[in-house]
């Protein structure tokens, strides 16, 4: 088997993973971390990341090998007629150990894979990411198999996970029911519409991917849901967050958000006020006025105690008591170590709701591929018995919205 050699993007990508098995390291990555640890030119995600990372390096040190620089490094570029960068003499030092050592160079940066590949004659390879990303439920046609189906209930015929749905078509494609595998047998969702006295009716699924959606969030601890801008992810959560308060199950939402701009947008600079009225003026203030109506309704929820909001921060030292309901939005913009971070606020006896689109609206780099924070939360917790998934599949905002995506 191939020993890894990863460069500094795979290293960022990856964090605590890259130490399943021993690997390699330039010199030169190091002094990378340390180069973006101290940048004023980088953003706090990045930096962040960065410092996570060299913890790491230093509490495992016997987990890798650093591969020093040597002469023959500017040698092997000279021949090849390459201008000498970091990336360039990273691919020359792992050049040096695939001479007696079968290693896989690892790295999320394109371009170093095709000269890794082309000039180096490297084997060569990406950060992997899983080939079919679980969606949370699974859609089975039952033509002529109804009766055997509903006769043996308890059976995990389709191999479903803990707390994943199962969406039974006719003949023609239409949903004919929805049953979630609870670990023991296929029980019905939670059908009744929700109301909430913030919302001023109530809100009824529009398709079967709400209904499930709404049944996980009322019946497990921890619930994710991912979908396009449109698909009703922070309808859906929000209004079932407030239902849970408006009945008394808990006393509070606590919101938590990551203040990034949307990709390829200037910033503004200064924004006058205090944490609240500055994320106000941020996306979370959009997405709370036009779900609860005004500014006015939002300043009233948080003047009664009923909704709080939190930077991801400031987010470190604070817990999410048994009362409260943790609710993280926009949850694409975060790395695996930020999730965490945030999801170990949690005390034993809160709700937990998180919601984004990890597919088309992520905003900066650094929460790209497999270092997602949401992607590596699924893909971790799914089957646990306190967690579950759902994909939104359709946009429901108007026409528009569904065929920009076509963009």
């Amino acid at each position: 088997m191939s020993a890894p050699f990863y460069d500094t993007s795979a290293l960022l990508a990856l964090g605590e993973r890259v130490f399943d098995e021993p690997f390699y390291i330039s010199v030169l990555t190091l002094r990378e971390l340390e180069g973006i640890k101290t940048s004023r030119h980088h953003s706090e995600g990045l930096k962040h990341l960065a410092r996570v990372v060299v913890k790491l390096l230093d509490a495992k040190p016997d987990g890798y090998t650093v591969v020093p620089a040597s002469y023959r490094d500017d040698n092997i570029l000279t021949e090849l007629k390459l201008p000498t960068s970091n990336d360039a003499l990273i691919l020359a030092a792992a050049s040096r150990i695939a001479e007696y050592k079968d290693i896989a160079f690892i790295t999320n940066d394109i371009l170093m894979r095709c000269i890794g590949r082309s000039m180096f004659h490297l084997n060569v390879q990406g950060v992997d990411e899983p080939k079919e990303f679980y969606t949370g439920f699974k859609r089975v046609l039952l033509a002529d198999g109804y009766e055997d189906f509903y006769a043996h209930m308890d059976d995990n015929q389709f191999g479903l996970l803990q707390n994943q749905y199962l969406v039974v078509c006719d003949e023609d494609g239409s949903e004919a029911d929805v049953l979630k595998w609870n670990g023991e047998t296929h029980v019905s969702l939670h059908r009744k519409a929700i109301k909430s006295q913030s919302f001023g009716d109530k809100i009824k699924p529009k398709d079967v991917y709400q209904q499930m959606a709404v049944d996980s969030i009322l019946t497990n601890t921890m619930t994710m849901i991912g979908g396009r801008a449109g698909s009703g992810k922070s309808l859906i959560s929000l209004v079932c967050a407030m239902n849970l308060i408006d009945t008394g199950k808990y006393d509070r939402l606590v919101v938590l958000f990551n203040p990034t701009t949307a990709r390829g947008v200037s910033k503004l600079g200064f924004y006058a006020g205090d944490m609240i009225g500055k994320a106000m003026q941020t996306s979370i203030g959009n997405i709370l006025t036009t779900k609860f109506g005004d500014r006015c309704a939002v300043d009233i929820l948080m003047s009664s105690g009923k909704l709080r909001l939190v930077s991801m921060g400031d987010v470190r030292g604070m817990e999410i008591r048994d009362n409260e309901i943790l609710y993280i939005t926009e949850a694409q913009n975060t790395t695996a170590s930020l999730m965490k971070l945030c999801l170990s606020r949690a005390s034993e006896g809160c709700k937990i709701i998180v919601e984004g689109d990890h597919c088309c609206q992520v905003d900066e780099d650094i929460f790209s591929g497999v270092g997602n924070g949401m992607k590596r939360a699924i893909e971790v917790l799914k089957g646990d018995p306190l967690f579950g998934y759902v994909e939104l599949q359709n946009v429901w905002r108007s026409r528009i919205a569904d065929l920009v995506e076509r963009l």
